[in-house]
């Protein structure tokens, strides 16, 4: 194999393939990179069995042929060259790469012995527009579960009611969920858990661009599509738990707040809160609420007072500050409100603009308040 290929270009993809290749792996050739060179392109893949990519960039190839090397020892030998091209040859699965007045050889293995990547499903692609999907990421992932004896709820979930498209993640202290018009998944009548891994490949590959990214669904497997970069996931099985039973529906306490004015407030207040719990309490009256919160390890106490609009009974309510800042974050800057019921029963939280209620809503079960 040999090729000569723009260094800014090839750098740039090895870092975004990087997020797919196994830090520790049992099966070394997992923590390789396969490089083919043929017809004027170089393509890249690589896999952690669960998550895979495959991308090309244009290259000018003198010799076909394919070898894989050490993905992270590629990636930062590339990315510390200045010249404008790379020239690469390989013989006997031995890399040489040349730049300018420097010479770095890697020793690579056997393309055969790299994993087969999965085939294209052998079906009707979806068309979402980059701006939705990435507004669906940034307001659903963070509410992802990481605990692995729920694997479910490590992923975010995907189904059509033929109203729209729910997309929903949980990690069964928070709820996400966020509906797009129902177009978006016409025909599909099943649940789809997609790790956020996938997505967030998704979208470091889309950047700020407006691709749309095309999705073809397998029996198990997802598979996106942006220009010339291919992303396969599996598809995390299911069941997913029935979120939609864990949705109050009678909350009548309606407590509206400017979204950042609290979340600014609450970031102060948890620097006194308690290492573990990070638990600041919500004292609610009529026309104001006390933020506190004390951390008995340093002798601390915090207390800051924010105005809202409110006219029920007082409430005092215990909540994780992490949890509240990750649901006013994707709420958005405006008018927040927070639909209470008791100090012990789970609060949902949207946007005051009903249409973006609609569009987006969260949950946040409280803290048992510290005596």
């Amino acid at each position: 194999m040999k090729l000569s290929v723009q260094c800014h270009e090839l750098s740039s993809r090895l870092q975004t393939i990087l997020t797919v290749v196994s830090a520790r792996t049992t099966l070394p050739v997992l923590g390789n990179i396969l490089l083919k060179a043929d017809n004027d392109a170089l393509a890249l893949s690589a896999t952690d069995l669960d998550l895979s990519i495959a991308c090309s960039i244009p290259a000018q190839v003198a010799k076909p042929g394919s070898t894989t090397v050490p993905a992270r020892m590629l990636a930062e030998i590339v990315r510390e060259l200045t010249d404008e091209s790379v020239n690469i040859s390989v013989t006997n699965h031995r890399m040489e790469i040349k730049a300018g007045r420097g010479v770095y050889k890697l020793s690579g293995m056997s393309p055969e012995e790299f994993p087969r990547l999965p085939a294209l499903p052998d079906t009707t692609p979806i068309t979402i527009p980059a701006d939705q999907l990435r507004m669906v990421v940034q307001k659903t992932a963070y509410a992802a579960s990481t605990d692995d004896t729920r694997p479910a709820l490590n992923g975010i979930l995907w189904h059509s009611n033929g109203e729209g498209v729910y997309v929903v993640a949980t990690d069964g202290h928070r709820l996400a969920r966020v509906m797009l018009p129902a177009n978006y998944l016409s025909g599909i009548n099943r649940e789809l858990i997609i790790p956020p891994k996938a997505l967030g490949l998704v979208l470091k590959v889309v950047g700020e661009s407006e691709s749309d990214v095309r999705i073809q669904l397998g029996e198990k497997t997802v598979v996106f599509s942006i220009d010339n970069t291919v992303i396969t996931s599996r598809l995390i099985e299911g069941p997913y738990p029935k979120y939609q039973q864990v949705i109050p529906k009678d909350n009548d306490k309606f407590l509206t707040v400017d979204s950042e004015t609290l979340a600014q407030a609450v970031k102060r207040v948890a620097v006194l809160s308690n290492s573990l719990t990070h638990q600041v309490k919500f004292s609610v009256s009529q026309g104001a609420i006390e933020l506190s919160a004390t951390n008995q390890d340093v002798g601390g106490e915090a207390r800051e007072t924010v105005p809202c609009q409110y006219d029920k009974d007082d409430l005092e309510i215990g909540y994780n500050a992490v949890y509240i800042l990750d649901i006013l974050k994707s709420v958005g800057p405006g008018d927040v409100v927070f639909e209470l019921a008791t100090s012990v029963s789970a609060g949902l939280i949207h946007a005051a603009d009903d249409q973006r209620k609609k569009e987006h809503l969260c949950l946040v079960m409280p803290l048992r308040l510290a005596d």
